[in-house]
C-alpha cells in the first residue's frame, strides 16, 4: 500500500479516535440519585497456598424486597462475563476465572487449597405476595481443580476442619462430615454439640434427641469411619472441652427440671485415655464440690454463649463458668409477692451507684451473667474468680498460671473515665494481690497487655510504660529514661491521656513493641537503655507514620506464634501526616525497605489498610485507589512487584462528571495549623465562582486520596453527588480546646472557608452546611452565630446541653455525663460549674439570634441522641418565627440507616433543601409551606407490638 495513503488513513484514525474522545468527555453527565444506586463494593479472598483467590462484586444500596433494580440495568452494559454483579468468581492466579457461580457467597478455601465452599442463596421475589423463596439455600462444596462438586439443600453453618480434609456442616439437629480424599460423606442426626480440634483424630460430639433414646458423648474417626460411644445415658450433655493433647475430654451431664438444669443431679465428667476402649472416668458431682457457692451451678452452652471448660495444661484445674439459680420454692415466693404488689412505682436515690435506667438494663442483661471459676480436680473444690470484689478477669489466652483481676466499684461514675484496682491472681491457688490502684483507660483499652506466655504484663499510666513480673510481684518504669515521650498529645479530650498505642510482644526477647506519633519503638524490658526506634532514620528526614499493617498474630491459636518475629519480613503501612501519601515497608532484621509509597489509598474501606496475606506463600492481594478511582484489588508478591490488577468495581464512572481534591493549609484564630481537603468538580474554569457545602465532623484531610463512593447515607450526603453537579465540598480539620467544642467547630470551619475565598473558588454567598450527630451539633450552633451560610442542614444532633447533660439516657440505661465531660463533648465540667459555658455553647439559649434557613432531621427511635434534641430546637425557632423545617423519620434510630426508602428520602430532601438555597433552583413546597397532614398507612402487626419508648419510661 502507498505510504501517502498510509499517512492519510493514519490521520483519519486519529481524527475519529480524538473525536470520539471528545465525544465521549462531553457525553459525561452529573450524577443522579438512580446512578448512585448502579455503584458497587467488592469483595476478595486468597487460599493459603496463594494459587487461588474469588472475587464478588455487591451493590452499595439495594431496594428492599426487589430483585432488579433500574440502576443495576442501567449499569449492566458496562459489565462484561468478568464482572458481573453478585456472581462469585473463583479464580487461579495462574490462568484467570476457573468458576462463575451466580448468587454465591461466604466463600472459604481448605486449608490444602485444593477445595472451596460457598453459600448459594437465592432472593426473595418481592412481587410475590407470600415473598417466600422460589428456591432452596445451597451450600456448595468445589474441587477447584477438577470442577467436582458436591450441593446440600441446607441453612447450616459451614467450614473446612482445620489442617484436615474434611469438610463440616451443621445445624440445630445434624451434623454432616464430608470426606475430601475419599469423596464420601458421613451424616450425624440428633447432634447436640461437637468439637474439632485440629490435633485429633476425633470428633467428640453429642447426641440429643428428643425421646432422649441413643443420648450420650460419641467419638467419630473419620478416617477409620467408625464411631464408638464413651457414655450412653437418658441424661443430656453439653460442653464438651478437650485438653491440650486430646487424651482427655470433659463435659457436663444433666437432667432438666421444669426446664432448668437440675443441680442435684448435674455432673462434671472427665474421660481419660479416651483412645483406651475402656478409659477411666472421673465424676464430679456438683452438690458434692467443695465450696461451690451457694445458688449456683455450671453454666451450660446457651445459644451464643459458649460458657465453655478449659483445661489447664497439667490437666488438674478446669476453667469453668458459673450461673446463678434460683431454687424451686423461692422463684414461686416471687412470683406470689409480684402477683401481689401491683404498684408501678420506681424509687431513684441520689446515692445510687449506678442510675435505675441503668441497672434495669443491666439486669435484663444479667440473665445470661455467667461468673468465672476454677475446678480443682484432685482436692474436687472449687474456687470462685470473678463476683462482686473481682467483676472481670484476663488472662492470655491458653496459659493457665496468672491473670489479671479488676475491681471498678470504688470508682464507678456517671461521668469520669474508667478506673480500676488491677490485682495478680494466681490460677493454681486464687490468691490474688494489688498490682496498681485507681488504674485509667477507655472503654475500648485497659491499659495492660499480658504476654502470650501469661507471665508479664505491661502497663501504660498516663505517662509512661511499666513492666510487672507476675513471678517476682515486681514493677519496673521502662520508658522514664529515654529521651522521648509515648504520651498521645493529639488527644484533645479531658481527664485522661492516652498513649499512642501498644503494638505487640517480641519474639525471643524481653521486650514489647509500641507506637510513638510517627515510629515504631522496640522498649526492652530487661535494660530500658537498649530501647529504640526501627524506623526514625525516615521519619526524622519526613512526616510519615509507621504502623503494623497486619495484627492476625494476636489471635493466633499457638501461643508461640503470638509474638512478632522481627527476623521474618513484617509488612509496615505508612502514611506521610502532610502531604498524606500513603503505602508499604518491609521491616525484617531491624532494616526497612520501601516497597510502594505513593498518592493513593489502600483500602475501600476506612480501615487503613486491607493487605491479604497467603499463610504458606508469598502472595498477597492489596488494594489501590484514589479519589478519582475505586481502589481495586491487586495479586503480587511481597515485595509489591509486577502487580496484577484483578477487579474492576465500577467502570460505568466512565460516563459521570467526576472532580480532584486539593488539600489547603490554614491556621484558627490561636495560629494552630490545620489542613483540609477541597473538592473540585471537573471542567472547574479560573476565576469560576461555584456553590459550595461544608461538611465537618472531626478531622478529615488523611482522607485527600480517599476514593468517594456514592452511596445513600442516613447521615451525611453524598459528596460525588454534589460534586459531579458542580458544586465544591470542603472537608475541614477542627483543633478542639476543652470547654468549647462548637465554637471551636465554628471558627476553624470559618478560617477554612476564608482560605477557599482567598484561593478564589467559591461564591461567598453560596454556602451551605451539613453535619450529622457530633457535626449536627455544630450545625445547630453555628445557625445561631455570626456564619458564613446560606443554608445549614444538621441531623441527630445535641440542641440543649443542659438537658443532655441532666436528662438524656441512652441504649444501656446509662446517662451521657460522661460523654459531655471527658468524652467527645470535651467540656470538662458539668453546667453547675460553668453554667455561662453550656449555654453559650447550646443552641437553644442562642436561638434568637438564628436566622440562616435551618433543615434539622432526626429518628424517633434514636437512643444515642434524643430524639428531643431536634425537636426543642425546633420548638424555640418556631416559637420565634425562625426559618426552620424539621424531618421526623419514625422509627429510625441513630444513623437512620434501617431502611433504603428512608434514607433515599433524606438524600432527596438535602438535595432539594441546598439546591434552593445555593443555586436558586425553586423550592419545593414542603420547604416553604404547610402540607396536609397525611395518616400513616396501616401498620403491619409486628411493628404495632414494637415497643418504642426505653423501659424505664
Amino acid at each position: 500500500m502507498n505510504k501517502g495513503i498510509i499517512y492519510v488513513i493514519a490521520i483519519l484514525l486519529l481524527g475519529l479516535s480524538t473525536k470520539s474522545q471528545l465525544f465521549s468527555q462531553t457525553k459525561k453527565g452529573p450524577l443522579t440519585f438512580d446512578d448512585i444506586r448502579q455503584w458497587r463494593t467488592h469483595k476478595v479472598s486468597l487460599s493459603d497456598n496463594g494459587q487461588w483467590y474469588t472475587i464478588l462484586y455487591n451493590l452499595n444500596d439495594k431496594p428492599e424486597g426487589k430483585k432488579d433494580t433500574i440502576a443495576e440495568q442501567k449499569a449492566a452494559k458496562f459489565f462484561d462475563k468478568n464482572n458481573k454483579t453478585d456472581v462469585l468468581y473463583i479464580n487461579s492466579a495462574n490462568s484467570g476465572i476457573k468458576y462463575q457461580i451466580p448468587k454465591a457467597s461466604k466463600p472459604i478455601f481448605s486449608s490444602s487449597s485444593d477445595w472451596i465452599a460457598y453459600q448459594i442463596k437465592p432472593e426473595i421475589d418481592g412481587k410475590k405476595k407470600d415473598k417466600k423463596e422460589t428456591e432452596k439455600t445451597i451450600i456448595e462444596l468445589k474441587h477447584l481443580k477438577s470442577g467436582f462438586t458436591v450441593s446440600y439443600e441446607s441453612k447450616a453453618s459451614f467450614q473446612f476442619w482445620e489442617d484436615k480434609d474434611y469438610f463440616i456442616t451443621s445445624d440445630e439437629n445434624t451434623l454432616l462430615v464430608y470426606d475430601l480424599v475419599n469423596r464420601r460423606e458421613h451424616y450425624i442426626g440428633n447432634i447436640g454439640e461437637y468439637v474439632l480440634d485440629k490435633n485429633s483424630e476425633y470428633i467428640a460430639y453429642t447426641i440429643a434427641a428428643e425421646d432422649k433414646r441413643g443420648n450420650g458423648i460419641y467419638l467419630y474417626h473419620p478416617e477409620q469411619m467408625t464411631t464408638r460411644a464413651i457414655e450412653t445415658s437418658n441424661n443430656l450433655y453439653s460442653n464438651l472441652s478437650w485438653n491440650h493433647n486430646n487424651s482427655k475430654l470433659a463435659v457436663y451431664k444433666y437432667q432438666l427440671l421444669e426446664k432448668e438444669v437440675d443441680v442435684k443431679t448435674m455432673q462434671i465428667l472427665v474421660f481419660n485415655d479416651v483412645d483406651s476402649k475402656s478409659s477411666k472416668v472421673d465424676n464430679y458431682s456438683v452438690k458434692d464440690i467443695k465450696g461451690m457457692p451457694k445458688l449456683m451451678r455450671p453454666a451450660i452452652k446457651s445459644g451464643n454463649y459458649p460458657n465453655s471448660i478449659i483445661w489447664s495444661k497439667d490437666n488438674d484445674r478446669l476453667f469453668l463458668k458459673l450461673k446463678k439459680c434460683a431454687p424451686k420454692e423461692e422463684k414461686k415466693d416471687i412470683q406470689k409477692k409480684n402477683n401481689e404488689e401491683s404498684s408501678t412505682v420506681q424509687i431513684w436515690h441520689w446515692k445510687d451507684k449506678k442510675l435505675l435506667s441503668e441497672r434495669i438494663m443491666e439486669y435484663e442483661n444479667k440473665k445470661n451473667e455467667v461468673f468465672d471459676a476454677i475446678l480443682l480436680r484432685n482436692s474436687n473444690s472449687i474456687i470462685q474468680l470473678t463476683g462482686e470484689e473481682i467483676q472481670k478477669i484476663v488472662r492470655s489466652e491458653g496459659t493457665d498460671h496468672w491473670a489479671i483481676g479488676i475491681d471498678n466499684r470504688k470508682y464507678i461514675s456517671d461521668w469520669d473515665v474508667e478506673r480500676k484496682d488491677l490485682y495478680s491472681i494466681n490460677l493454681k491457688t486464687g490468691e490474688k494481690k494489688l498490682i496498681l490502684k485507681n488504674h485509667s483507660g477507655s472503654r475500648f483499652s485497659p491499659n495492660f497487655e499480658i504476654s502470650p506466655d501469661g507471665e508479664k504484663l505491661v502497663f501504660w499510666d498516663e505517662q509512661h510504660y511499666w513492666y510487672y513480673s507476675f513471678k517476682n510481684a515486681s514493677k519496673q518504669n521502662v520508658s522514664k529514661d529515654l529521651d522521648v515521650s509515648f504520651a498521645n498529645k493529639e488527644y484533645d479530650k479531658f481527664g485522661y491521656k492516652p498513649d499512642y498505642g501498644f503494638v505487640g510482644w517480641v519474639k525471643n526477647k524481653n521486650a514489647i513493641i509500641v507506637n510513638h506519633r510517627l515510629d515504631l519503638w522496640q522498649l526492652s524490658l530487661d535494660t530500658p537503655a537498649r530501647s529504640r526506634s526501627f524506623t526514625s532514620r525516615v521519619t526524622s528526614k519526613d512526616s510519615i507514620r509507621f504502623r503494623m499493617s497486619n495484627y492476625s498474630f494476636l489471635n493466633a491459636t499457638e501461643i508461640k506464634d503470638r509474638y512478632i518475629d522481627l527476623s521474618s519480613p513484617t509488612i509496615l503501612y505508612v502514611y506521610n501526616t502532610q502531604n498524606k501519601y500513603t503505602g508499604y515497608y518491609k521491616l525484617q532484621n531491624e532494616k526497612l525497605t520501601e516497597l510502594i509509597y505513593k498518592p493513593a489509598v489502600f483500602s475501600s474501606t476506612r480501615r487503613r489498610n486491607e493487605l491479604i496475606i497467603s499463610k504458606n506463600s508469598s502472595t498477597i492481594i492489596y488494594k489501590e485507589g484514589n479519589y478519582q478511582d475505586y481502589p481495586e484489588a491487586y495479586l503480587s508478591d511481597l515485595d509489591f512487584s509486577s502487580p496484577k490488577k484483578i477487579t474492576n468495581t465500577n467502570p460505568q464512572q466512565q460516563q459521570f462528571k467526576w472532580g480532584k481534591r486539593i488539600l489547603i493549609d490554614y491556621t484558627n484564630d490561636e495560629g494552630v495549623p490545620l489542613q483540609g481537603i477541597l473538592s473540585i468538580p471537573d471542567g472547574f474554569m479560573k476565576k469560576q465562582k461555584l456553590p459550595m457545602i461544608v461538611y465537618s465532623y472531626e478531622k478529615h484531610s488523611y482522607a485527600l486520596y480517599r476514593y468517594a463512593s456514592p452511596y445513600l447515607s442516613g447521615t451525611s450526603i453524598p459528596e460525588m453527588l454534589y460534586v459531579s453537579n458542580n458544586y465544591l465540598f470542603l472537608q475541614p480539620d477542627i483543633h478542639f480546646n476543652v470547654g468549647t467544642p462548637h465554637s471551636d467547630m465554628h471558627e476553624c470551619i470559618d478560617a477554612a472557608i476564608e482560605k477557599v475565598i482567598e484561593l478564589g473558588y467559591v461564591d461567598k454567598q453560596r454556602i451551605g452546611y451539613q453535619g450529622y450527630s457530633f457535626g449536627g451539633h455544630t450545625g445547630m450552633y453555628v445557625s445561631t452565630q455570626d456564619n458564613k451560610f446560606a443554608a445549614i442542614a444538621a441531623g441527630g444532633g445535641v440542641s440543649n446541653l443542659v438537658q443532655g447533660f441532666n436528662l438524656d439516657i441512652v441504649w444501656d440505661g446509662s446517662n451521657e455525663q460522661d460523654y459531655y465531660m471527658t468524652g467527645q463533648g470535651r467540656l470538662g465540667t458539668d453546667p453547675t460549674s460553668d453554667t455561662d459555658m453550656y449555654i453559650s455553647e447550646s443552641p437553644v439559649f442562642n436561638a434568637s439570634t438564628m436566622n440562616t434557613p435551618l433543615l434539622l432531621f432526626h429518628g424517633t427511635d434514636d437512643k444515642v441522641v434524643q430524639w428531643e434534641h431536634s425537636f426543642g430546637f425546633y420548638s424555640i425557632l418556631r416559637y420565634l418565627k425562625k426559618p426552620v423545617v424539621f424531618l421526623s423519620y419514625r422509627g429510625e434510630s441513630h444513623g437512620l440507616r434501617s431502611k433504603e426508602s428512608t434514607r433515599l428520602d433524606i438524600q432527596r430532601r438535602l438535595k432539594e433543601f441546598f439546591d434552593h438555597y445555593l443555586k436558586g433552583v425553586e423550592a419545593k413546597p414542603w420547604m416553604i409551606e404547610e402540607l396536609p397532614y397525611e395518616p400513616e398507612k396501616e401498620l403491619k402487626e409486628k411493628d404495632k407490638n414494637k415497643r418504642t419508648l426505653p423501659k424505664w419510661k
